[in-house]
C-alpha cells in the first residue's frame, strides 16, 4: 500500500511539474489590456502567479523519496551570485526597478526549483523542450496569420509582431528556439523529429519577415554550431583539415570576403539603425568608465547614458551622422554592456561566467539543443535587449537548468542529506510566496493607473490629477507615470509640483521630453534663466530635435525675457533643421515661428 502511494504521489508531483511548468513557459502569450503597459506587466504577473503554483508544491511534496543527494554546481553558484551583485549595486534610496528586482527574485526561485525538478524527474528536460518547440509553432503561425491580415499586430508602425510588441524580439525569441528544433531533427525520429520540422518550416518562413539581423545572425551561427556537434564533430573537422589542408588559406580568405560582403549588405539594409546602435555603444562604453566597480543600479542605463552623451556631444567630438541618428534609448541594445553600466563590471563578469558555465554543462550532458539556444541568446544579446523583457529571461532559465541538469556536471559541493535537501526545496518554496506576497499590492496599481490614462488621453486632467498624486508612492519609478502625472499637474495650473514630479522623472529617464516639461513649467513660473538653462541640457543631449529650439524661441520671446538675438538664432535652427521625419507638427512650428519673427520685425519698425 506504501508503494502504491508514493508511486501515485510521484506520479501527481510529475503532473503538476509538467503542467506548471507549462503555464511559466506559456508566459511569453500573456497580456493584459486592462493594465498599464499590459503587454509586458501582463507577463510579469502572469509568471508571478504561475510560478506560485509551480514553487509551493515542490516545498510541500518535495522529490523522490529514494532521492539521496543533490549537486551544487558553478552555474548555481554564478545564478545566485549575479542576483546578489545585483542587489549590491541597486540603488535603494531611487528605487528605479523595484519589479525587476522582484521579478529576478522569483527567476531565481525559478532556477533553483527547475533544478530541483529536473534531479528528481529528468524526462521533463525533453517534455520542456517539446513545449518550446510547440510555442515556437504557434508563434511563428500567429506571425504569418499577422503578415496576411488575419491577425492584429501589438504595434500600429509593423504587421509582424507575434506576442512581443515589435518584429525585433519577436524574431529573436524565433531565432533561440530554432536550434533547439533542429537539434531535435538531427537526434530524434518519430513524433518529436515531424513536429521539430514543422517548427523548422513555419519559422524559417516567417523570420526574414521580421528584419531582425540580430536575429538572423544568432540563428544562422547557433544552428551552424546544432549542426557541426551532431554531425561533424572534433574528429571529422581534423581529418577534413588534413585532407584539404593546401586549400585551407584560399578558402579561408574566400569564406572571410564572402562574410565581409554580407555584413556590408546587412549594414546597408538598416544603415540609420546600424549607426545608431554604434553610438549607443560608444557611449555606454564612455559611461562605464565612470562608474566601472559600483555600477548605476539596476535601471540605471536611460539617466546615465543621457548624461554620458550630453558630456560627448559638448566636447564636439561627434560626427554629424552621430548627431543626426542619436537618440535617448531605455536599452543599449547590448546586454553586455548594459550590464556593465547597471552592475558594474564585476556584475558583467559574472554573466559571461554564467553563460560560459552552462554552454560547457550543456555540452558534457550533450544538451546541444539548449546550447543552441543559450548560443542564439547570447549573440542576439550583443545587438538587442532580450533580457529586458521576461519572455527571454524565462527561456534562458529553463535552457540554463537543462543545460545543468545532468551526470556530467562537475559537483562543487554534493549534499547527502534528505533534511538538508528538503529544508532546500521548503526555502525556495517559501521565498517564491513571499515574492509573490511582495507585488500583489502592484496588480491593483497598474490597473488604476489604466483606468486614469482613459480620462488622461482625453485631456481630463483635473478629474484625474489627485489620482495620479495618490498612485505615486507605488508607481514613482516609472517615468511615463511621473510625465502623465506632471502634464495633469501643469494643465491645473500646480507648477512647482510639476517641476518636483519632473525632476524625479529626469534621475529615471533620459527622455529630453521630461526637461522641455521642466522648461515650460519653469517658464510659468518666470524663472526664465533656470528654464533656457534646461532647454540648452537638453539640446546638448539631442542636438538635431527641432522642438527645443522652438521653445527656445517662444522663452526668449517673452516680454520680461526678451532676447532679440538670440531669438534670431533660435528661429534660424527650427527653419533650417532637417528633421528624420517631416511632420504637420514640424511645418506648424516653423509657420509660427514665421509669422512671431514678422510681428516681431514689425512692432520693432
Amino acid at each position: 500500500m506504501g508503494k502504491k502511494w508514493n508511486s501515485d504521489k510521484q506520479g501527481i508531483l510529475t503532473g503538476w511539474a509538467a503542467v506548471t511548468g507549462t503555464l511559466v513557459l506559456c508566459t511569453v502569450f500573456a497580456m493584459n489590456r486592462s493594465l498599464a503597459d499590459g503587454l509586458v506587466m501582463g507577463k510579469v504577473f502572469w509568471f508571478h502567479l504561475s510560478m506560485l503554483g509551480m514553487a509551493l508544491p515542490l516545498g510541500i511534496a518535495g522529490g523522490r523519496q529514494q532521492e539521496e543527494n543533490f549537486s551544487i554546481t558553478w552555474p548555481d553558484v554564478l545564478a545566485c551570485a549575479f542576483y546578489g551583485i545585483t542587489l549590491m549595486t541597486y540603488n535603494w534610496s531611487l528605487n528605479p526597478e523595484p519589479e525587476k528586482l522582484l521579478f529576478g527574485g522569483q527567476l531565481l526561485v525559478l532556477w533553483w526549483t527547475l533544478r530541483f525538478l529536473l534531479k528528481s524527474y529528468p524526462g521533463l528536460k525533453f517534455y520542456f523542450l517539446l513545449v518550446l518547440i510547440l510555442i515556437g509553432i504557434t508563434e511563428a503561425v500567429w506571425g504569418l496569420q499577422q503578415m496576411r491580415g488575419y491577425s492584429v499586430s501589438n504595434h500600429p508602425l509593423f504587421k509582424l509582431t507575434g506576442s512581443f510588441f515589435n518584429p525585433g524580439p519577436y524574431s529573436g525569441y524565433l531565432a533561440i528556439i530554432l536550434p533547439l528544433c533542429l537539434w531535435v531533427v538531427l537526434r530524434f525520429n518519430k513524433l518529436l523529429h515531424g513536429i521539430a520540422w514543422i517548427a523548422i518550416s513555419v519559422i524559417v518562413l516567417v523570420l526574414p519577415a521580421g528584419m531582425s539581423r540580430s536575429a538572423w545572425i544568432a540563428a544562422i551561427i547557433a544552428c551552424g554550431w546544432v549542426y557541426w556537434t551532431e554531425r561533424i564533430g572534433w574528429e571529422k573537422s581534423k581529418a577534413i583539415y588534413k585532407k584539404y589542408r593546401k586549400f585551407l588559406i584560399p578558402l579561408s580568405i574566400l569564406f572571410l570576403l564572402a562574410c565581409g560582403w554580407i555584413f556590408s549588405e546587412v549594414y546597408a539594409l538598416k544603415r540609420d539603425s546600424a549607426d545608431g546602435r554604434l553610438l549607443m555603444w560608444k557611449v555606454t562604453g564612455k559611461a562605464i568608465l565612470h562608474q566601472p566597480i559600483t555600477g548605476t543600479s539596476l535601471g540605471g542605463f536611460p539617466a546615465a547614458y543621457a548624461e554620458e552623451q550630453a558630456r560627448y556631444f559638448q566636447a564636439e567630438a561627434a560626427t554629424d551622422t552621430e548627431k543626426r541618428v542619436a537618440g535617448c534609448p531605455e536599452y543599449a541594445f547590448n546586454e553586455y554592456l548594459q550590464i556593465g553600466l547597471e552592475q558594474g563590471i564585476f556584475g558583467l563578469v559574472l554573466f559571461i561566467s554564467w553563460i560560459v558555465s552552462l554552454f560547457i554543462c550543456g555540452t558534457r550532458n550533450q544538451q546541444q539543443g539548449a546550447v543552441g539556444g543559450i548560443i542564439a541568446l547570447a549573440i542576439f544579446a550583443l545587438s538587442a535587449y532580450p533580457l529586458q523583457l521576461p519572455s527571454f529571461w524565462i527561456l534562458f532559465i529553463f535552457l540554463g537548468a537543462i543545460c545543468t541538469s545532468g551526470a556530467r556536471t562537475s559537483a562543487i559541493i554534493s549534499i547527502r542529506k534528505k533534511g538538508f535537501i528538503r529544508s532546500g526545496r521548503l526555502l525556495i518554496a517559501i521565498m517564491g510566496l513571499l515574492l509573490f506576497i511582495r507585488q500583489a499590492d502592484t496588480y491593483k496599481a497598474y490597473s488604476q493607473w489604466y483606468q486614469l490614462q482613459i480620462l488622461y488621453r482625453n485631456k481630463a486632467y483635473r478629474s484625474v490629477v489627485e489620482d495620479y498624486l495618490s498612485l505615486q508612492t507605488k508607481l514613482g519609478h516609472k517615468p511615463k507615470f511621473l510625465f502623465e502625472e506632471a502634464l495633469c499637474l501643469n494643465n491645473t495650473g500646480q507648477y512647482d509640483t510639476a517641476i518636483q514630479v519632473l525632476e524625479q522623472a529626469k534621475q529615471l529617464s533620459g527622455d529630453p521630453m521630461i526637461r522641455y516639461m521642466i522648461a515650460k513649467n519653469k517658464q510659468a513660473l518666470g524663472k526664465f534663466a533656470e528654464a533656457e538653462q534646461e532647454l540648452r541640457q537638453a539640446i546638448l543631449i539631442l542636438p538635431e530635435r527641432v522642438y527645443p529650439y522652438y521653445l527656445l524661441v517662444k522663452l526668449y520671446a517673452e516680454p520680461a525675457f526678451y532676447h532679440p538675438d538670440k531669438l534670431k538664432v533660435a528661429a534660424q535652427e527650427v527653419l533650417t533643421k532637417e528633421p528624420k521625419v517631416q511632420s504637420t507638427a514640424i511645418r506648424e512650428m516653423r509657420e509660427e515661428i514665421i509669422n512671431l519673427i514678422e510681428n516681431n520685425e514689425a512692432s520693432e519698425s
